[in-house]
């Protein structure tokens, strides 16, 4: 039997309280009507999508394995709906709606409080969804308009079908524990950190990758003790003495008692963007935000 692709909102309905609650009494309590209406709407839907939705044991109704399979996506369908709702909700509060963003991980741990803080003494109604991400994740999340805008390193070889916006160049600085024999220099180069516990970002940060190109180039192998996904876990270790490491100048947001900073030399640079899909009209909320945005990096 071919199924019919006209399957009704209201059996939909049914099925996903009947699956909640496992009984048909259940799914009737739920939508606040009967059960015989409830097994006309399920007896409908099993009709349209072509294939048994349940089966009859001890006179009780069970799903089929198809139809556990079958849920998913209708799970899938109501988080849509409850995304819709949220959006409506928002542009109801008679404000600019829900602004969506994507950052890296340092960003979140760093600056990114204090632009929110401020976007929302401005723009007190409007609901924020913050996203951490690697960098790559972030291109995704922008490109199938996930999130509203992202803030990024670099403009990579390839990207043409984004806008990106420079907000602000960094340097890589060493961070050490208070009391470190290298302390005392003004800057510190591969050479300098050739015998130390060395800490870092795993493989795949561009971030790790700049570093590790200083150290190639002056041909100095690392004594790599630890690996760590975020450069706040790092900054921390360091706190402790466990080692040293090459981080982002932002992870200073977290306080600098307990450790000293030096430049690394040579100088390792990186810039950060704000990156927006091509082709579609920015919201003004997003408009907002990168005002307050640009605002903060100009301070």
């Amino acid at each position: 039997m071919l199924a019919d692709s006209k399957i009704k909102m209201r059996q939909i309905e049914a099925f996903r309280c009947f699956m909640l609650s496992g009984t048909v009494t259940g799914a009737a309590e739920l939508l606040y009507i009967s059960q015989p209406a409830v097994s006309r709407l399920l007896s409908e839907l099993e009709y349209r999508v072509g294939f048994p939705l349940f089966v009859r044991t001890h006179n009780k109704l069970e799903a089929t394995p198809e139809a556990k399979l079958f849920y998913q996506d209708v799970k899938r369908v109501f988080v849509g709906m409850n995304s819709l709702t949220t959006s409506a909700d928002a542009i109801a509060r008679n404000n600019q709606g829900r602004l969506r963003v994507g950052v890296m991980p340092i960003c979140s741990n760093s600056f990114m409080t204090d632009v929110l803080a401020e976007f929302l003494t401005q723009h007190p109604n409007v609901a924020i969804e913050l996203e951490a991400a690697p960098r790559i994740q972030l291109l995704d999340l922008v490109r199938s308009h996930q999130v509203d805008t992202a803030i990024v390193t670099n403009i990579e070889a390839g990207e043409d079908e984004f806008n990106f916006q420079f907000l602000r160049k960094h340097q890589a600085v060493v961070v050490l524990s208070e009391g470190h024999p290298l302390a005392d220099k003004a800057s510190l180069s591969p050479v300098d950190l050739k015998n130390e516990r060395f800490m870092t970002l795993g493989y795949g940060s561009p971030f790790r990758t700049r570093v590790e190109d200083a150290f190639i180039k002056q041909n100095v192998k690392r004594n790599i003790i630890l690996e760590a996904r975020e450069q706040s876990t790092l900054f921390q270790l360091v706190k402790k003495g466990v080692g040293i490491a090459i981080l982002d100048p932002f992870i200073l947001h977290l306080g600098v008692e307990g450790v000293v900073v030096r430049p690394f030399e040579p100088v390792t640079e990186w810039e950060y963007y704000a990156v927006q899909a091509k082709g579609i009209q920015m919201p003004r909320v997003v408009g907002a935000f990168h005002s307050i945005l640009l605002d903060y990096f100009e301070r």
